[in-house]
């Protein structure tokens, strides 16, 4: 396995990867990110916040973002705390490889470059499997936040709650 910056050639399979977790989403939880648009993805990609998941070192199994600062939802305004893993989708076949645990692994070898005290993430308050699957790999529990639609919050973002959770490290 190996994790590699995206590149702008992919983005058409970066919205297969998207819509495939979509839809896995509304499955599970009712609830599923809305479509992202190439530019979202291209700025993205240009501003190095977006990973590809290579299988094998040769297919994209599935894709993340990182942000380095994060002022809507945990409040971090300087970008001092934490990396903030976001979007992180594994394609269907792919799933139980144990990639998330991959990425993870990966995370904290990053914010520990960077001096970073926590990796954080903040999923949907109902995929409870997913919840406890992120606690199974370290996270605890920050709490929840009611999310209502804003100009400062992102756009996969709409009236939702999310139980936040971080790794100390």
């Amino acid at each position: 396995m190996e994790i590699k910056s995206t590149s702008t050639k992919s983005i058409h399979l970066v919205q297969r990867i998207y819509q495939e977790a979509r839809a896995y989403q509304y499955k599970k939880t009712g609830y599923g990110w809305p479509f992202f648009s190439n530019q979202i993805i291209e700025n993205e990609i240009r501003e190095k916040q977006h990973f590809t998941i290579l299988y094998n070192n040769k297919i994209i199994a599935g894709v993340f973002t990182i942000l380095n600062i994060e002022p809507a939802i945990w409040e971090d305004m300087n970008g001092y705390e934490a990396i903030y893993l976001r979007r992180l989708a594994i394609r269907d076949q792919y799933r139980g490889k144990k990639l998330s645990a991959a990425v993870v692994e990966w995370a904290i070898i990053e914010a520990k470059k960077l001096n970073k005290k926590y990796i954080r993430i903040d999923l949907e308050s109902g995929n409870k499997k997913l919840i406890t699957h992120f606690q199974t790999l370290g996270f605890k529990s920050a709490g929840t936040k009611d999310l209502i639609p804003g100009k400062d919050l992102p756009t996969d973002y709409n009236i939702i709650e999310v139980n936040l959770l971080e790794m100390k490290l």
